[in-house]
């Protein structure tokens, strides 16, 4: 009960930041049998959610243990899922504790949990795979020879951004392949570190099949800049928010491998100089789908603007709640997402709760209209957040739609030149 409405919650507070969560799956994941998710991390807590959510079931997780040393922060987290894992930059004294983690895990295997576990060791808000740790290995492979398990799989798990820190970015996450780890026992029983190192390398080539490395990787780089030019051709209208759609993953992989064999001279200097003087950005996503003058895109983000005038009211505190939070307590910007959704949704469920508590003191149990409204007035936003953004930010550039167009013609070039 507590789960599934955790992932009710936050599924709702997630859409309303993300766009689109696209998810492949390259095999079925197994059942009745523990599963590791051997994840990337360029995301922070953002890169955990698919598992629960797509799975619909709790899956544990493995985090960085120095958020464990408040005690009730530490049972606070047990609750929910996490578990804590030390590395060597926390200390050497600290790698003693990760016995214990390693107890509890082996512990959940036995009952057939799911585990995810951020391979990479390390979290890098770049589009560039980090090298993948032995660490996942030793656990499956240990769990299985060492502690007597009866079988295990590793999925390895690829989160990819359309952007970081970006209001209505899309994410596209692929389960690999599940690699049965039981085939790796006549190696295992001959040398165990080779085991790790074979097992690893097998996580790591799925990894890196579905994920899009970008060199020299920068948010302002000219090959994001060519991503966004493809992006003008899309818009994606489709009702539901969790697709099983690779095609867009597919042609932004096949822009950037070009790019990366090629480099950004590829792009012509007509491209930059237009990029430029059309400022071209995220907001554009979609233009050249339009199918209407800029007349009536402005008529449309007037008639919408009142709507979400009401809903921002309705969100204005859980909002600059958050905003307080990322300014004066938050170091890191690849928290940025993170805190976003997470805060939002925190602050927004508190807000219902109090809303909840003083209508039913006012108005008995008729009072429960009021949080019921609330809440359905953020998913009449989330429904309309798409459009009401897109004619806000757009119906001036209507009249510069063949520059556009011209920005996506010479990307889509260079796929067809490939």
């Amino acid at each position: 009960m507590f789960f599934n409405f955790l992932r009710f919650w936050f599924t709702h507070v997630t859409s309303g930041w993300f766009r689109k969560l696209y998810v492949i799956h390259d095999a079925p994941i197994p059942k009745d049998v523990p599963v590791i998710y051997a994840s990337t991390h360029p995301n922070s807590v953002i890169d955990y959610l698919p598992a629960p959510f797509i799975q619909n079931h709790a899956v544990n997780v493995l985090v960085r243990g120095d958020v464990f040393e408040n005690k009730y922060l530490d049972k606070f987290f047990r609750f929910i899922w996490m578990l804590p894992v030390y590395r060597i930059r926390d200390g050497f004294s600290q790698l003693s504790k990760n016995e214990q983690s390693f107890k509890a895990c082996f512990e959940s295997f036995d009952r057939k949990e799911h585990t995810l576990i951020f391979s990479e060791g390390v979290c890098i808000q770049e589009k560039t795979l980090q090298p993948i740790k032995k660490g996942t290995a030793r656990l499956a492979l240990d769990y299985l020879f060492k502690h007597g398990g009866e079988e295990i799989y590793v999925v390895p798990t690829s989160s990819n951004y359309t952007h970081y820190r970006k209001f209505r970015a899309s994410m596209t996450t692929f389960f690999g392949t599940p690699i049965k780890c039981s085939e790796y026992k006549a190696l295992y029983d001959q040398n165990a570190n080779q085991a790790y190192e074979k097992l690893t390398a097998d996580i790591t080539e799925t990894i890196q099949k579905n994920f899009i490395e970008e060199k020299d990787y920068r948010d302002d780089s000219w090959t994001e800049k060519a991503l966004e030019a493809l992006r003008l051709g899309r818009l994606d209208t489709r009702k539901e928010w969790t697709l099983a759609d690779r095609s867009y993953f597919d042609e932004e992989k096949a822009v950037v491998e070009v790019l990366n064999e090629k480099g950004e001279d590829a792009l012509s200097n007509d491209f930059k100089t237009l990029t430029k003087s059309l400022n071209l950005n995220h907001k554009h996503e979609g233009l050249l789908t339009a199918k209407y003058g800029n007349d009536v895109y402005l008529v449309q983000a007037i008639i919408l603007s009142p709507i979400f005038f009401l809903i921002g009211l309705l969100h204005a505190i859980p909002h600059y709640a958050v905003q307080w939070v990322l300014k004066n307590k938050i170091k890191g910007i690849i928290f940025h997402d993170t805190i976003t959704v997470f805060g939002n949704g925190i602050f927004l469920l508190l807000q219902t709760i109090i809303a909840l508590i003083i209508s039913l003191s006012i108005f008995g149990l008729g009072g429960i209209w009021i949080p019921v409204v609330m809440v359905l007035l953020s998913l009449i936003g989330i429904a309309l957040i798409d459009e009401y953004v897109f004619s806000l930010y757009n119906w001036r550039n209507m009249k510069r739609k063949a520059d556009f167009q011209k920005l996506y013609d010479e990307v889509k070039g260079l796929i067809a030149g490939k």
